[in-house]
């Protein structure tokens, strides 16, 4: 089960892009989700063919991919202000936006955080 612990945790950890695209394992994920997902890689973006066309989740850059993990019933797909969960076993789809942190006495005197 994926609590706001775990969530916190995964943001933490995965704050920044991968550096090796390869070691993502992208195409590994992917067809494991072809199953439930109308899903492909198209040069260097993935697009979700399930979703309208002017949904924001639909195409996502693989460079902005912070790290793909598996979870026993979800495929989750790291960035930096959300995250992006896909069911392995139905075509469920969640997002989870990552919350503002509240800005400081500083930041909001003189606009900074």
């Amino acid at each position: 089960m994926i609590t706001d612990s775990v969530i916190k945790e995964i943001y933490r950890k995965f704050s920044k892009p991968h550096r090796n695209i390869e070691e993502l394992q992208l195409d590994h994920f992917l067809q494991m989700l072809k199953e439930n997902h109308c899903i492909k890689r198209e040069d260097n973006e993935i697009i979700i063919e399930d979703l309208d066309e002017f949904n924001p989740f639909r195409r996502f850059l693989i460079r902005s991919i912070n790290a793909v993990l598996e979870f026993d019933k979800m495929i989750v797909f790291v960035f930096r202000n959300h995250i992006l969960f896909l069911g392995k076993e139905d075509n469920q789809m969640r997002v989870h936006i990552k919350p503002e942190k509240p800005k400081s006495l500083f930041g909001k005197l003189f606009g900074r955080d």
